[in-house]
């Protein structure tokens, strides 16, 4: 496997126990795409295999519905069907041991397999979660703790499968109000909903 882009993608996981931040502003359309490509289709199915405990279940589905539904776009997501052994599905989640595999200590990745022939769109991605982390479903986000939130890190390792890349991958650093606010950019807090620049990305996308 590698990766669907070449910058880390670790989860977006946070530093102060924030809920939804509502961005009232115009979105900012900085979303960034760049070194990640869409999906070739607009429509995938998403497997839970059976590293993913029961309890983590809720969590997944949530982070998943999240990308369903936004506005001007046709991206839609089915499933997830959980603990799954369906041979090479197209998309799939699961919890590995990053070190034993020789990915980065980071609390969650996307991996992308394979692209179709003009090299702009893939047709498959894994979403893989590091088993080295202490995860929890409450919402609590602990950088130095390693406590981190499923669905918080689904959601954004989903929006990397998406297509959607780090803001500060584009502005170098420059973020606007909405780009700090959005799933995608890592924080390590709490941040379950993708906002107003999250949604646009994913719009322009699909």
């Amino acid at each position: 496997m590698r990766r669907l882009a070449s910058l880390g993608m670790a989860a977006a996981v946070a530093v102060a126990p924030v809920a939804v931040v509502a961005i009232t502003a115009t979105p900012a359309h900085a979303y960034c795409l760049t070194q990640i490509n869409r999906w070739k289709y607009d429509t995938y199915t998403l497997y839970g295999r059976t590293t993913i405990p029961r309890s983590w279940d809720g969590s997944i589905k949530n982070a998943t519905r999240q990308w369903n539904g936004i506005r001007g776009s046709k991206l839609k997501y089915a499933g997830p069907y959980m603990r799954s052994n369906l041979p090479n599905p197209e998309y799939t989640i699961s919890r590995i041991d990053f070190a034993s595999v020789g990915l980065p200590d980071v609390a969650g990745i996307t991996l992308g397999v394979k692209k179709d022939r003009t090299h702009t769109r893939h047709f498959t991605a894994a979403v893989e979660l590091n088993s080295r982390f202490k995860w929890n479903t409450s919402g609590t986000m602990n950088q130095g703790r390693r406590k981190t939130d499923v669905w918080t890190v689904a959601v954004h390792e989903m929006g990397h499968a998406s297509g959607l890349s780090h803001p500060w991958a584009c502005d170098g650093g420059a973020m606007t109000k909405a780009e700090k606010a959005s799933v995608m950019n890592v924080t390590w807090t709490k941040k379950r909903y993708p906002n107003s620049d999250d949604k646009a990305g994913i719009a322009k996308l699909y």
